[in-house]
């Protein structure tokens, strides 16, 4: 819907002008109702839940018995059968679900990795009740602590793996999909179909588009098809068995909204509004409700402001780098090695960043490139004018550099040139995850940027390497690090670090 259109008038409309075929024809599904949400789904996942309950304890006995083999120090357990051990636990296959029911993993539909967090808040919640009520009881010889911190600890691990494959599963033979239907055919309407479509863990499946905008009727939106106004939507949502609404116009006044919601609310499960804050740190937001005023407001915060996250991102960074370390420095010993018998040079690079505060810094990379490197790029960009464009639109090449040596290109493409900065790490002048770290001379394009995303250490990796890379634009690198620091927290960083050895093996954005 544009700016200019006028406001909807939400009646049920006759749809005589569309026949069941013309819908059909594109969601025969609809005929046999394959494409609802099904009540076994439910089932489903409590079974996946208790199932991985029952791997992880008796993998839990295993590691106990596998432990009192090398450790006789350890007190005795007696091994006991299948059902007898089930028994015995019979109280953590009730702990675990209602601890994953409060936290309201079952009737919420989050990316995984939300979910995931949410799923090992319940465990945690859970066997902290656990060892609670095993202290206060004196039950440590019937119910072994070692043994249900071994099962808590596989569970973190088991309970996301199996709710991962049970909800692919389910929504590859249709019993876990929800219809929806969006309201809006604009860019934001775009953007939420292509964002829906890769996080099929949600479980939504968008069947078409309303707008107002006549010239749009019958149009593709990235491939679903612009079924009519909006003055249809009752019929369209009774015709397609739509369970959830999601309104993508962000020009709409309060009172559209509010035809919207009185019009369909009782129709569908869910509404779900969409407002235009990319640039808003809502990861984190809270909603705060004032009853007799009948007002809420959004509480949006910059975690990153506060001393205590920074100095709790600190220690992150530090103990996860020291625990690498020993690890680490063989591997570059290697490398290094490699680099001088290559091309000539020192291995080390140093390189000027911007760091935080916006204060100059030293960061390390392994050599990449010939040691002539910027008089090489000079003579390759007057010689090349497309290369050029390309150079100033990326401020990288992405084929054919003439800078880059033989290891280069082989360090380049695993990200092995950037383990050097772990010292950067370890001297505090960089985060394991952060923004991109900026050349000094790329300062005055940060523009309104700058201060929010120089507020906090460059990272060696970030959101920008595992959304794209260096297949984002300049523009695009600098939002995601805005996005990042108003978003910030230490899950985040465990996310992106996970994210990131994953790129890293697809090789994916690297040249």
């Amino acid at each position: 819907m544009d700016g200019n259109t006028k406001p909807p008038k939400f009646k049920n409309e006759n749809i005589s002008d569309l026949s069941w075929g013309k819908i059909v024809t594109f969601y025969p599904r609809h005929l046999f109702q394959t494409g609802k949400e099904r009540p076994e789904y439910y089932l489903f996942l409590i079974l996946g839940d208790l199932s991985s309950l029952v791997i992880s304890l008796f993998l839990s006995l295993w590691l106990r018995n596998y432990l009192g083999e090398i450790f006789p120090s350890l007190p005795a357990y007696t091994w006991m059968s299948g059902l007898e051990n089930l028994q015995r636990f019979w109280w953590l296959f009730i702990a675990v679900p209602f601890s994953l029911a409060y936290q309201r993993v079952y009737d919420r539909r989050l990316p995984f990795w939300e979910e995931t967090k949410e799923i090992i808040k319940a465990l945690f919640l859970a066997f902290v009740i656990i060892y609670a009520l095993v202290a206060m009881k004196k039950m440590s010889n019937q119910v072994p602590r070692l043994i249900v911190g071994l099962t808590f600890s596989s569970s973190i691990f088991l309970l996301p793996l199996s709710r991962y494959l049970i909800k692919s599963t389910l929504f590859k033979i249709s019993l876990y999909r929800r219809r929806a239907l969006v309201l809006g055919a604009g860019q934001g309407a775009a953007e939420l179909i292509r964002s829906i479509e890769k996080e099929p863990y949600l479980g939504y499946e968008v069947i078409g588009l309303l707008d107002d905008a006549s010239h749009r009727h019958g149009q593709f939106i990235e491939g679903k098809k612009v079924f009519g106004s909006l003055r249809q939507i009752s019929k369209f949502i009774s015709f397609l068995g739509v369970e959830t609404v999601f309104v993508a116009v962000p020009s709409f006044s309060s009172r559209e909204l509010s035809e919207i919601f009185a019009s369909v609310q009782s129709m569908v499960k869910e509404i779900c509004i969409v407002p235009d804050f990319k640039n808003f740190g809502m990861l984190n937001a809270e909603t705060q409700v004032l009853f007799q005023e009948k007002l809420f407001f959004i509480k949006v915060r910059n975690n990153l402001k506060s001393p205590f996250n920074q100095f709790i991102k600190r220690f992150f960074d530090l103990g996860i780098s020291l625990l690498l370390l020993p690890f680490l420095l063989p591997l570059m010993g290697i490398l290094s090695l490699a680099i001088i018998i290559d091309s000539p040079g020192a291995p080390i690079f140093v390189h000027e960043r911007l760091g935080r505060w916006g204060q100059r810094i030293k960061i390390y990379k392994f050599r990449t490139m010939y040691q002539d490197s910027d008089e090489i790029l000079q003579k390759y960009l007057q010689k090349n004018p497309k290369a050029a464009k390309e150079w100033q639109i990326y401020k990288k090449l992405k084929n054919n550099d003439p800078r880059v040596t033989r290891i280069g290109k082989l360090l380049r493409k695993t990200s092995l040139d950037e383990l050097p900065q772990i010292f950067n790490v370890l001297k505090g002048e960089m985060s394991l995850v952060g923004p991109r770290p900026y050349l000094p001379q790329e300062e005055p394009e940060m523009n309104d940027f700058q201060s929010l995303i120089l507020q906090t250490r460059p990272g060696i990796s970030g959101l920008w390497q595992v959304s794209g890379r260096n297949k984002l634009t300049f523009k695009d690198r600098l939002q995601m690090d805005v996005w990042y620091v108003l978003n910030w927290s230490l899950w985040l960083d465990f996310t992106i670090l996970i994210k990131t050895i994953a790129v890293v093996l697809k090789r994916e954005g690297s040249y």
